[in-house]
Formats: C-alpha cells, sequence, structure tokens
C-alpha cells in the first residue's frame, strides 16, 4: 500500500496529540493534514519492510503500520528539574542503571525501557546516539496506540511513557528515520490502597475526549479527630489519578501530604496546590520542577507530626501564610492563589455569636482569606485582603464566625498547631479566578455564601453576589449555598458548583418535613447594571434516581465540546453503598433543566472517606 494511499484510507481517522481516535471527519480535512501524516508513514512503511526481514521478534504486522501511518507527531518543550526534589516526591531513577529492562541496540542508538521505580504505570525510555538523534516513538496497546512527542534533537534522551492501563504489556517501537527497535514493558498493579473506581456510564462516542484528571484525598482521620500516635507508620495522604474513558487508571502520583487544585499547564507540567500551604510544578515522572512555600511551613511549621520536612529545602520562599484551594499560573507568568493570615476583631456581642459560655470579652480570633499574586521569584505583587470588603461586627451577613469545629482541618491547623486555639475559619475562600474582562478577580467566599467582584487595579468591590447582595432572584433558594469552583464562561455567563448546605426549603434530618439538601452545577446570567441575576441551567446530581448532596468540596467544568465536568466530591461517607465521590459529565439541555449523562465514575470506599476536590479533563498527557 503506497503512503498516498494509507492517507485516503484513513478517512475515518482523526488524532489528538497523537492519540488514534475514530471519527467521522471529512476526507477533506484529513488529505489536507496528510502531508505530515506522509513523511512519518515513508518511514514506518519501510520499518515494517525492514522488521519483516531481518527482526527476529516477528514481522510488522499491516495493522501496526496503517496505525502508525496515521499518527503525528506532536512537539512539546522538554522539562527538567530546577531543584531536587523534596522527600515528599517520587525518586527519579539513574539514567544509567534504570531497573530491570529490555535492551535493543542499533547502528546509530541504544533505548532501554522499564518501569519507574515505586511506580507501577509509568515507564522511562533512554535512548542514546548521535548528536542530532531525534527518536520516533510509537506505542502500542491493545486498547490503543499513540505517538510520544519528541522535539529536541541530542545524544541523550529520558522520555516518560505515560497513559498506560495496569497490568498491561505494550509494545514501545523506536526509531531514527532509517532504522527501529521494538522494546516491551509490562505495567503492575495499581496501588493497593486505591478505592474501586465504578464505572456506571461511558458512553465514549458522547465524551470530550481525553483523560479525567482528579485529586484523591483520604481525610477519614481529619473528620474522626484521629492524632498520629509517636511511631506509627507516616501516612502518604496525597494522590493525583488520571483515568481513560473507560475509568481504567493510566497514571498516578503519590506525595507525603495532601494534593489540592491541579492543572495542566502549555508544556505538560502539572502545577499543583500542595499541603494547603505550598505549590508545585512537576514533570510526568512526577519529579519536582519549581516549588513554592509560604513562611509557615518553612517555619514553625517545617516538619510534621511523623518528623518529616513539609517541602524542599529549596522551595521558593513566599511571604504568605499559606497557599490554598486554588493555583493557577496567569498570562504573564505570575501565580494566582488564595491565602490566609489570623485578625482579632472586637466588638461582638458579649454572649458570643458560636455557643460560647456567657462572659466572653467580644473578640475572636478570626482566619480570613487573603487573595494573593506573586511572581515565580516568590515576590508577592498584589494582595487582596477579603476582610476589606466584609464586615463580621456588623453585617449580619457575614457573621458566620464559627467555622468547623475540627482541629485538624484546614485552616484550623495551620494556626492551632502554632497556639491559637480560639482561631476560628470565618471566611473560608475556596475560588478565585480572572474575569474574562482581566480587571477583574472573581472570589468565592463559602462561609459567607457570596461569590464578590473586585477591581484589580484600585482594589475597590466592584458587586456582591448571594443572599444579601447586589442581585435580586425571584427564588431565594436559587442562590448557591457553600458553593466551590466559579467559571466564567465565553458568554459573560458563570457557571459554579452549588454544595447546598443551609439552602431555604431543605433539611439534612427529618425536621418539618422538609425534602432533603442537593448540590448541583449552576449557570448564571449576572445583570450588574439592573441587579438582577437568573438561572440558566442547573445540574442536580444523582446516584441511582436519588438526589447526591456533597456538604464540602465539588467542580463544574466546562468541556471542550460543551459537555460539563461535574464532581460531587464529599458525599456522605455513611451511604450504604460505600461511594464517598463522583465525577459526571453532562450534555446539557437546551431548555436548562439539567441534561444526559455520558460519563458517571464513582469512588468506592467503604469505611474510609476519600473525597475528591476538583477534575479536569486533559485531551492528551503530551499537549
Amino acid at each position: 500500500m503506497t503512503a498516498l494511499r494509507l492517507c485516503k484510507d484513513a478517512s475515518n481517522v482523526t488524532e489528538l496529540s497523537g492519540e488514534v481516535h475514530v471519527d467521522a471527519r471529512s476526507e477533506a480535512e484529513l488529505n489536507r493534514r496528510c502531508p505530515r501524516r506522509l513523511r512519518f508513514a515513508v518511514v514506518l512503511m519501510g520499518i515494517g519492510l525492514i522488521l519483516s526481514a531481518c527482526s527476529s521478534g516477528g514481522p510488522a504486522t499491516t495493522a501496526a503500520a496503517d496505525t502508525a501511518a496515521r499518527s503525528s507527531v506532536v512537539s512539546i518543550p522538554p522539562t527538567s528539574p530546577t531543584s531536587p526534589a523534596s522527600s515528599t516526591t517520587a525518586p527519579a531513577a539513574t539514567p544509567t542503571t534504570p531497573g530491570p529492562a529490555v535492551e535493543a541496540g542499533a547502528p546509530s542508538f541504544r533505548a532501554t525501557v522499564a518501569l519507574e521505580p515505586d511506580h507501577a504505570l509509568i515507564g522511562r525510555l533512554v535512548v542514546d546516539g548521535p548528536e542530532d538523534l531525534r527518536p520516533e516513538v510509537l506505542v502500542n496497546g491493545s486498547e490503543r496506540s499513540f505517538v510520544v512527542p519528541v522535539t529536541t534533537a541530542g545524544p541523550h534522551h529520558e522520555i516518560p511513557i505515560v497513559g498506560l492501563r495496569a497490568e498491561s504489556t505494550y509494545e514501545i517501537t523506536v526509531g531514527d528515520g532509517m532504522a527501529t527497535r521494538t522494546l516491551e514493558l509490562t505495567t503492575g498493579p495499581v496501588p493497593a490502597e486505591f478505592p474501586d473506581f465504578e464505572i456506571a456510564v461511558a458512553d465514549t462516542g458522547s465524551m470530550s475526549e481525553g483523560f479525567t484528571l482528579f485529586d484523591l484525598l483520604d481525610v477519614t482521620d481529619q473528620l474522626s479527630g484521629v492524632v498520629p500516635d509517636d511511631g506509627s507508620e507516616p501516612p502518604r495522604d496525597g494522590y493525583l489519578v488520571a483515568v481513560d474513558a473507560e475509568g481504567e487508571v493510566v497514571w498516578y502520583h503519590r506525595a507525603d501530604h495532601s494534593i489540592g487544585d491541579v492543572r495542566q499547564l502549555l508544556d505538560g507540567t502539572l502545577l499543583h496546590e500542595y499541603n494547603d500551604t505550598a505549590a508545585r510544578r512537576i514533570d510526568l515522572f512526577g519529579r519536582t520542577v519549581e516549588e513554592w512555600a509560604g513562611s509557615i511551613i518553612t517555619g514553625p511549621l517545617e516538619f510534621d507530626a511523623y518528623g518529616r520536612r513539609v517541602v524542599g529545602q529549596d522551595a521558593t520562599p513566599v511571604d504568605v501564610d499559606s497557599m490554598h484551594h486554588e493555583l493557577a499560573m496567569l498570562p504573564d507568568g505570575d501565580l494566582l492563589t488564595l491565602s490566609t493570615e489570623l485578625i482579632t476583631l472586637g466588638g461582638f456581642p458579649k454572649e458570643g455569636l458560636c455557643g460560647e459560655p456567657l462572659g466572653i470579652d467580644g473578640t475572636y480570633d478570626l482566619i480570613s482569606d487573603v487573595i494573593v499574586e506573586f511572581a515565580p521569584s516568590g515576590e508577592v505583587v498584589a494582595r487582596y485582603p477579603l476582610i476589606d470588603y466584609l464586615d463580621p461586627v456588623n453585617r449580619p451577613e457575614d457573621q458566620n464566625v464559627c467555622g468547623l469545629p475540627f482541629d485538624q482541618v484546614f485552616p484550623n491547623w495551620l494556626y492551632r498547631a502554632q497556639g491559637f486555639d480560639r482561631a476560628t475559619d470565618w471566611t473560608h475562600a475556596n475560588a478565585v479566578v480572572v474575569d474574562p474582562t482581566g480587571r477583574y478577580l472573581t472570589v468565592s467566599v463559602r462561609h459567607q455564601d457570596a461569590i464578590l467582584q473586585i477591581d484589580r487595579t484600585t482594589g475597590e468591590l466592584a458587586w456582591r453576589f448571594g443572599p444579601g447582595g447586589d442581585f435580586e432572584l425571584t427564588d431565594p433558594a436559587g442562590f448557591a449555598y457553600h458553593q466551590h469552583a466559579i467559571e466564567w464562561q465565553g458568554d459573560g455567563t458563570l457557571l459554579l458548583y452549588d454544595n447546598g448546605n443551609g439552602r431555604p426549603g431543605t433539611a439534612r434530618g427529618p425536621d418539618d418535613g422538609l425534602p432533603p439538601p442537593y448540590s448541583r452545577a449552576v449557570q448564571y446570567r449576572l445583570d450588574p447594571d439592573s441587579g438582577t441575576a437568573e438561572v440558566v441551567w442547573e445540574y442536580r446530581s444523582e446516584i441511582d434516581g436519588e438526589p447526591v448532596f456533597a456538604a464540602f468540596v465539588g467542580d463544574a467544568d466546562r468541556l471542550d465540546n460543551g459537555n460539563v465536568l461535574v464532581v460531587n466530591g464529599g458525599l456522605n461517607s455513611g451511604r450504604p453503598d460505600g461511594i464517598t465521590a463522583q465525577i459526571v459529565e453532562v450534555v446539557p439541555d437546551s431548555d436548562g433543566s439539567g441534561g444526559e449523562v455520558v460519563f458517571d465514575l464513582r469512588v468506592a470506599a467503604p469505611g474510609r472517606n476519600l473525597v475528591i476536590y476538583r477534575a479536569e479533563r486533559i485531551e492528551s498527557f503530551y499537549p
């Protein structure tokens, strides 16, 4: 079959970052993209002839050649660590001794592949050869084939092989344009402590393409008040997990402490919030590329209860108390996050607001949030303290000063561990984004059921959305209560996750015969000029026909194909079915009333409280 014929026969195939997908894309579009495919097809056909004639490992199949011919190389810049990984990061393999490996030699290059130490799903492909070597790498598995992009030429390459299912064998073909060698890599089982990921729905034809990336956190001890005993085994609380369209785990990363917000950057590295006090950028091997840390976790709380250093010694210091819930890289390269500060305020009623005994002095130690923008160098370039926009003394809507009673839940532990026993979680901001104009910051203040719009230049408050705010809704229950994950849409509407804590007309128990609470993804149209708001779409989550209520954490993201990815992250751990979290993908109905579920993943962990804070759909590990 000629290379030109291969192009024309591929009219039912498209590729996304080198991964093959069946699609009904027109033949004209494929022929437009064929010249790039043609070059790789010619090489791969030559490879097939060489293997058929010479290889002792067996002939190349026509199907493999066709698959390779329909694949294209998508380039990304290489990354390398700029600071040593701390004890909480995955260890990097020594290039010359990658562990047990399959080796193959060729006149122009040498290649080995092996699993990363202490990891079941990440392979490290090491290719050595001449100065101008730029390897071509094709991975073939039973479920899919994909090209791993290599963009730079050089004598030594260490390439992550990721997106592999557990306990599966893959053929990895490495070429230099003249010859190829095929290696074999067999993955291991996922960690034993992983929960069951149950797939109730997976309509792959209607889903947005790619992998679902999310954090996984065990909060069982935090919510039960368990304190570690001396000599007990240190836990590894932080996980990132990626699953494919059928819910199979294809990548994961482990760390000693909790991981929250995570997102993929343009170079393929992952930026994530760590331990609510630091920030990291990691590569696909799990190595720390950059790290930033606040002043408390590098000072009085440098070591955890097990004597482990929380962040790397070379972490870039940032003059903030914490970095929590949100971590984003802005277009200019600066980072946007949320921090906290402890403030003492007086003037409260002497009888107290939180059930204290009579005779308190009318003061509270409040943990308040601060929006922070900082440069990669660690310099803080802007601060927006929320105490400047809220008034807990005089404004009833802002007087939810009691917070949560748990000592080990953030941000309580950060200050109580330093001796501030009266510190209470007042604002609990959990999301901040730049609005579409770039002029404003929009911040979600969970404990006040408020969303604030703040001018980045003047620091002035533009408006407040929520009960008692600047907008009217026909039904007060239509406001968001204890919300998460605000996201501006292209049409100027606002999408968010509404947990529903304290929603009027609902009750968590059988009190007064009220219906149970519910959580939802909801989209609002706000008109600041008229002071009106309306719900334009909502989806109320369900499990087996019953309403879902996630009392804490959650997410709602618009996907590339218009679907919405919804995370019901903190379900009741006492559910009879043991389900503690759920991720669903919804095709919104045009009338705004809900939509069709095309993906439904459930975390089943009986006896444990495993939660998911947020989830992202990434098109490829190799953008």
